[in-house]
């Protein structure tokens, strides 16, 4: 069962997210609670972004854990992994970029170890075959995690569903932009 706390998290990273500068009464309101309940539980708006940071970093903590358990990388692994995107994008939109967490040294050395396992999850599926393998490894992790932001982006915007985000990015994962596979020879 989810705690009062995690739920309120999870109201406030998008908020945050669209609004780098909302307050404390803002992310409150937007919440559906108080002010005074947001601030019992986090005295300020710092100790706030902190807590999403480590919401944030555990989620995709958890689900690399999920997809590192697995014998071999399948095509199952990598739906398992894209269905989990929501913190992989919140990680990159929240845990980057803001300032309450840029110099927090434990956030900053937990998020590259998170990206640093998911190079690793990604080159297995390279050496798998289910990955292509003419791109290095961070190549795909940052395209992963940069179409995992843009999916959570135009969902939170409205303008995908929340269950076409998934296929949405393992179809780019998987096949690029193009429909032919002769894109990039074509280009030059």
């Amino acid at each position: 069962m989810r705690t009062v706390a995690a739920q309120v998290l999870d109201s406030a990273i998008p908020v945050l997210a669209k609004d780098r500068g909302a307050s404390m009464q803002v992310i409150a309101t937007r919440a559906g609670i108080s002010r005074a309940t947001l601030t019992r539980m986090f005295p300020t708006r710092q100790l706030l972004v902190q807590a999403m940071a480590e919401k944030i970093l555990d989620d995709c903590d958890r689900a690399l854990t999920r997809a590192e358990a697995h014998t071999g990388f399948t095509d199952q692994v990598l739906a398992g992994l894209v269905g989990e995107y929501r913190p992989f994008a919140q990680l990159w939109n929240l845990v980057y970029v803001e300032p309450d967490v840029l110099g927090a040294p434990a956030a900053t050395e937990r998020a590259e170890g998170i990206f640093a396992r998911t190079i690793a999850l990604l080159a297995v599926g390279q050496d798998a075959g289910v990955l292509r393998t003419d791109m290095p490894a961070t190549w795909l992790a940052s395209t992963f995690c940069g179409l995992a932001e843009t999916a959570w982006e135009l969902t939170l915007e409205g303008h995908m569903g929340t269950r076409q985000a998934p296929d949405f990015i393992t179809t780019v994962l998987l096949h690029g932009l193009s429909t032919a596979t002769t894109t990039a020879s074509r280009m030059r």
